[in-house]
């Protein structure tokens, strides 16, 4: 897929589902479980996040979420939960041509939150190898899924 091509598939899917009225999704109560996801084309991964931004389904991180699954990352707080077992891996995308790639990170830098830019930049910023965030900095910025607070799992009582 050419650069141009890219980028306007992105740019179209970003759009039509930009448009769709959160309000008219019902919340589903259902979760979408992350185990040993090893990512994918980053196109398919800002589809899947754009459908579980607007339909408010749970997303919670309980395992390997590496390469185009750390997009998730950039959902809403109250989306995502994570437990002990998750780790997040993180590398320069590839598959396409030179500025495709390129697209495909600016696309995934803009939808991480402040603190995974902070942590990798702390940890040589993104390249061709991975690198891996482990549980004991995400769950600083993402709620347990048993429940309980951050605040609470770090006291020790």
């Amino acid at each position: 897929m050419t650069i141009s091509k890219f980028s306007l598939t992105l740019t179209a899917v970003a759009l039509s589902l930009s448009a769709f009225n959160a309000n008219a999704v019902p919340r589903t109560g259902n979760e979408h479980v992350i185990r040993h996801d090893r990512g994918g084309y980053v196109i398919d991964y800002a589809i899947d996040m754009l459908k579980m931004e607007k339909s408010r389904r749970l997303v919670k991180f309980a395992g390997r979420c590496d390469s185009a699954c750390t997009i998730y990352l950039g959902l809403n707080k109250a989306q995502t939960c994570i437990t002990t077992a998750a780790k997040f891996g993180f590398h320069l995308p590839f598959g396409s041509d030179r500025r495709g790639n390129q697209v495909a990170a600016n696309f995934m830098m803009k939808k991480y939150p402040k603190w995974v830019h902070k942590w990798l930049e702390a940890n040589g910023g993104l390249s061709a190898k991975l690198k891996v965030m482990p549980y004991s900095y995400a769950s600083q910025y993402i709620k347990p899924c048993d429940g309980r607070s951050n605040m609470a799992q770090q006291a020790s009582f």
